[in-house]
């Protein structure tokens, strides 16, 4: 019944209307939210349900509107609206979804968003594949264009997109097994590796002027503590605190490198989130209070002003430097690619970045005997679930003990 009248409760007496228009193409219902009489007229109702009709149909105009323009206007007016509204606080996510925009305007021309269907979305994928000469994994570049697709997709369920084209895991329904490739290998320092670079920053820090002794502690930092790269080059002398006996830094930043100033916040948290990091080791404690007297030196001698309190104070580049600019990502995953070939690591042509040396921290916390896993997850800035899934596995160091133990059956 589209009118029925409520028997009990607050609204007893009164009427409940509900209009239950469905979809021409499926035949499904449309859900439309019910609505109660203001009064217990049978009148009243009935006119409910008339201007309910009205406003669905109105609804309906400014609806067809969208599913007849052509997706890639309607994506990109999206993609603009949601920009303008401050959604994406990073302009690479912006960027992102314009290259979205650009390949479905080079794809579906002037098709419009009523008539895209699952399998224009399997043929833009595999067609993607193919032009590109591109491997189909997880996190790779398709699968980035699906995720925002089906993400935009989503967004058109009151307009009348009850079936989203984009599946939730679009590679498995687009492409066979075989077609797919494994996601890429992350290297993983063994602790011999981690010592030997260590020796070897240590050493260099012994020889070189200290304009230059600012990336090689930045790798130093990243071992000890996992950090992520605009993490530490948004670090501050006063975030240095005592936890307990030991001493970690306290954050609540991260630098932009494409835009040049901070975040306002850690990656996916709300601003003035902190966290604590893992602990810093003595060695590297005494070897940044050492930095900070040189560095306050250095920037004295040339008339220098550390006005953010920098610790990774660009201090090879003088203009950069009065700018209050911090070291660049490239310096510090320039010189651990140097400092990796300098003591010979085997890294069997797999990639080294800092992310690398965040990836071990994080592998080695999770196959530490006795860890507490929601800890190491909080000090490392991610989800539980997110460093159980990417971060328990293998650890190369442990690899010929568990082959013993297993041997020894």
């Amino acid at each position: 019944m589209a009118i029925t009248q409520i028997k009990s409760g607050k609204n007893e007496g009164k009427y409940r209307v509900r209009i239950q228009p469905t979809d021409n193409e499926t035949g499904k219902t449309i859900p439309v939210p019910s609505r109660v009489t203001k009064t217990s007229s049978k009148r009243e109702a009935k006119q409910l349900e008339e201007q309910m009709w009205v406003e669905y149909r109105a609804r309906q105009e400014v609806n067809l509107d969208v599913l007849n323009q052509p997706l890639s206007i309607a994506l990109n007016n999206y993609v603009e609206e949601e920009r303008a509204s401050g959604r994406w606080s990073s302009i690479t996510t912006y960027d992102n979804w314009k290259y979205t925009v650009k390949l479905v305007s080079q794809y579906f021309g002037r098709k419009k968003v009523k008539d895209i269907k699952e399998k224009d979305m399997r043929n833009f994928a595999r067609n993607y594949v193919k032009t590109h000469k591109t491997t189909v994994a997880p996190h790779t570049t398709i699968d980035r264009q699906l995720q925002n697709l089906r993400g935009y997709f989503s967004t058109l369920n009151d307009v009348g997109i009850t079936r989203n084209p984009v599946p939730m895991k679009p590679l498995s329904k687009f492409f066979r097994r075989d077609e797919m490739s494994l996601a890429t290998k992350k290297y993983v320092f063994t602790s011999s590796e981690i010592e030997a670079l260590k020796a070897e920053i240590y050493k260099e820090l012994g020889i070189c002027r200290v304009n230059y002794w600012t990336t090689r502690i930045a790798i130093l930092i990243a071992l000890d503590t996992g950090m992520r790269p605009q993490e530490i080059q948004a670090l501050k002398w006063n975030q240095i605190i005592n936890d307990g006996k030991f001493k970690v830094f306290q954050i609540n930043d991260s630098w932009n490198e494409k835009e040049k100033h901070l975040n306002g916040h850690l990656k996916s948290r709300p601003r003035g989130e902190s966290r604590l990091t893992l602990p810093l080791s003595e060695p590297l404690l005494q070897l940044l209070k050492k930095f900070h007297h040189h560095q306050l030196e250095l920037l004295k001698e040339n008339s220098l002003v550390n006005s953010n309190d920098w610790l990774m104070l660009n201090t090879t580049d003088y203009n950069l430097c009065s700018l209050g600019y911090p070291i660049t990502q490239k310096s510090m995953n320039d010189m651990l690619k140097q400092l990796s070939k300098k003591v010979e690591i085997n890294n069997q042509e797999l990639n080294i970045s800092m992310y690398t040396c965040r990836h071990t921290v994080a592998t080695k916390l999770g196959n530490t005997p006795g860890m507490s896993y929601p800890w190491a997850a909080s000090r490392l800035g991610h989800s539980l679930k997110m460093f159980m899934r990417t971060y328990v596995h293998v650890d190369e160091d442990r690899n010929e003990e568990m082959l013993n133990l297993v041997n020894n059956w």
